[in-house]
């Protein structure tokens, strides 16, 4: 009888849906007849577009990510601050400590925190200490919560686990169990920005990197990890830009969402609150200083995980100015996890990108976004209040930025009273405007862009078949 070859995708929340499930790694696997397995907390209605897409059946099953035995999560949150301390001492980058989160008040939470940095303190003195402790927090995972998913693996009798990011530590006995019964998992790396924040949650056999850069993160932050567990092969974020089958018309996208073709659009593209607390004002400050240029658009796609009231009073202000077009994402919760997006948001984003003349943000991946259609990005960079707690000075330090080193990836915008003449001169000479963004993106992102779903998808099918 032939053995059925399958992928069991660990899919925690609907941030991965759009990258993995989205992207042509499921047809590159259904091409090597790889049957699609999924696990999830998310319910099942949440992956009939990719069903649809790609004409499969998926084999669905609904889990419960099980919460931290209370030592494990202490060892974890200290090991956790005795990284950040060690990457801050490693890189000489105290901005890298921001990441450590000030919870406040007498909470279980809160006072687990401040035993956490008490312990990571000590730990970050000696890294072997760090390991160690990592070590001892796999081993107190409940035996019963370890055997119930290695019974579930031996009954799916999936050959491999793709975890779509590393973020969540919940599925840390999934990966426990996988070890077991020497199933293979990979776990891709979900951001530019994770692994200085040691937020490396999971064990896995293989870590898939985005590029150059995160490849030799991955041999900084973690140098335990041997280098063929890393594997470099890009992220499917960025291959939708270039599928014609995405495109439609300036004319037809103008039409669909009440904008004037004859003018210069511009994307502003907004962070989450905690990202960017004063994005409103950013928006404000734009709009305001364009109110008198009739020949300007200025289109507003909010964070897809914001859909916080906090613009209201700007758009309304600037209804005439300002046109919204929101991220097609769904809601099941309120938390960040419970967001997972519509396909149709695939064409909406790329054609922003294609028929927008600039994108202005304070410091996403948006720019790498525009930067393949040789679209710049304006970079804000200036405060609007004093925040002992958040500063743009202290944003543009983390270290992913650092990427950019003596390259001129963006543009930078350092006042407001800048706005009309920086924008001005992108729209004039846009090509002379950050004009190192591919060499930029190159460093951050391997190319070509549309390889990346074949590299993850040869990743597996290795493992499927040893």
């Amino acid at each position: 009888m032939k053995t059925i070859k399958k992928v069991l995708f660990l899919v925690p929340d609907g941030v991965g849906i759009k990258n993995y499930l989205y992207s042509n790694l499921i047809a590159e696997l259904k091409s090597n007849d790889i049957q699609i397995v999924i696990w999830s907390p998310l319910p099942k209605a949440v992956f009939l577009d990719v069903e649809r897409l790609h004409g499969i059946k998926i084999k669905y099953k609904k889990i419960t990510l099980i919460a931290e035995p209370s030592l494990t999560r202490l060892y974890r949150e200290a090991t956790t601050y005795a990284r950040l301390k060690h990457n801050a001492k490693l890189k000489d980058n105290v901005s890298i400590l921001t990441n450590w989160p000030q919870v406040k008040g007498l909470s279980k939470r809160a006072c687990m925190q401040r035993m956490a940095k008490v312990l990571g303190g000590y730990l970050a003195k000696d890294y072997k200490r760090i390991l160690n402790y990592e070590a001892q927090s796999k081993q107190h995972w409940g035996k019963a919560v370890i055997a119930k998913y290695k019974a579930d693996l031996e009954a799916l009798q999936s050959q491999t686990v793709f975890i779509t990011h590393q973020r969540v530590a919940s599925l840390m006995p999934i990966c426990l169990a996988a070890k077991q019964l020497n199933i293979k998992v990979t776990s891709a790396i979900f951001s530019w920005d994770n692994l200085p924040k040691a937020r490396l949650c999971v064990t896995a056999d293989q870590y898939l990197v985005w590029g150059d850069w995160m490849q030799q993160e991955m041999a900084d932050y973690y140098p335990e990890i041997p280098s063929e567990q890393i594997k470099l092969v890009g992220t499917p974020q960025f291959e939708f830009y270039l599928e014609d089958k995405q495109v439609i018309t300036r004319k037809a996208f103008a039409k669909q969402h009440n904008l004037d073709e004859n003018k210069a659009w511009i994307c502003f593209s907004g962070d989450d609150e905690k990202t960017s607390p004063y994005d409103p004002q950013y928006l404000y400050d734009l709009a305001a200083s364009l109110k008198g240029r009739s020949n300007i658009q200025i289109i507003f796609r909010r964070c897809p995980v914001d859909f916080s009231e906090r613009y209201n009073q700007v758009l309304e202000q600037f209804q005439s100015h300002i046109v919204a077009i929101d991220p097609i994402w769904n809601k099941i919760s309120g938390n960040w996890g419970g967001y997972y997006p519509d396909y149709k948001d695939i064409s909406l984003q790329l054609n922003l990108a294609m028929h927008c003349e600039l994108v202005y943000n304070l410091g996403s991946t948006m720019a790498f976004d525009f930067s393949i259609f040789n679209k710049p990005c304006i970079y804000i960079n200036y405060d609007v209040a004093h925040n002992k707690d958040w500063s743009v000075t202290t944003v543009y330090q983390y270290q992913h930025f650092r990427s950019m080193k003596y390259l001129e990836g963006v543009v930078w915008l350092n006042s407001k009273q800048e706005i009309i003449k920086t924008i001005d001169q992108v729209l004039t000479k846009p090509t002379d405007m950050a004009k190192d963004k591919e060499q930029w993106r190159k460093k951050v992102v391997l190319h070509p862009l549309n390889e990346s779903s074949r590299y993850i998808a040869q990743n597996l099918v290795e493992n499927v078949s040893n």
